[in-house]
């Protein structure tokens, strides 16, 4: 149907034939009403504007619906093995970066990667579609780092699990290990933060750890699952 803009300014011409341009190829998939949007006295009228915020409000019910939905459910499995990669990568952050540490390292590593595995496969084939992204964006964080996780002997594999080649970790360079395995935003974070909030949906809610602080700038942590309280500086 032909439009016509006479009395528009260019500006508001060039806006209107843009909006209704792209709204004829597109509305129907969108809104499922291709001859409204292609009408002018809908914009003018303001009808055009009632629809969008109709469509917004009911993006937003469904998001929140879907959110109360997960909310009601709980995946123990996911969360116990979210709550074991937690600690793993943790007690890998507290860890000795040495070379005379290297066989203490890789075992400690060893039991990161068992640990990373078995939540990757869990919270991958959850029923809880907040476990699922998250595992989505670990995996994604991995493949950020396979580079470099490589040359450290660990593998990303096709079913988004990690294998380690001891041979390759042991002769690898100390400070590469401790670059992704030690501090803020190293991969372990990474895990850790990932984990926690893999956790705290699988769980209802709870969270993986609890920490207070005292005026002395040291807190106690307390992991939720077993009530293991460590403290640390």
């Amino acid at each position: 149907m032909a439009i016509s803009l006479t009395g528009l300014t260019s500006g508001q011409g060039d806006v209107y034939s843009n909006l209704l341009s792209s709204a004829s190829s597109s509305s129907s998939d969108v809104f499922g009403t291709s001859t409204l949007l292609t009408d002018y006295a809908s914009i003018k009228n303001g009808s055009y504007g009632k629809m969008m915020k109709a469509y917004y409000q009911k993006q937003e019910e469904t998001e929140e619906a879907s959110s109360s939905t997960d909310k009601e459910k709980k995946d123990t499995t996911s969360a116990t093995s979210a709550s074991a990669s937690y600690k793993s990568a943790e007690k890998l952050s507290t860890a000795e970066f040495s070379e005379e540490n290297k066989d203490t390292l890789y075992e400690n590593v060893s039991s990161f990667v068992e640990d990373y595995n078995s939540m990757m496969k869990n919270a991958t084939n959850s029923d809880i579609s907040n476990v699922r992204k998250q595992a989505n964006w670990l995996y994604d964080a991995s493949y950020a780092n396979y580079k470099l996780l490589s040359s450290v002997g660990i593998t990303l594999n096709s079913d988004r699990t990690l294998s380690l080649d001891e041979d390759t970790f042991k002769k690898a360079d100390i400070s590469t290990v401790k670059s992704l395995f030690s501090g803020v935003g190293s991969f372990a974070d990474k895990v850790a933060s990932k984990a926690s909030q893999i956790y705290r949906y699988a769980n209802g809610g709870a969270s993986v750890t609890t920490k207070t602080y005292t005026s002395a700038g040291t807190y106690t942590q307390t992991n939720t699952e077993d009530a293991t309280i460590n403290s640390v500086t």
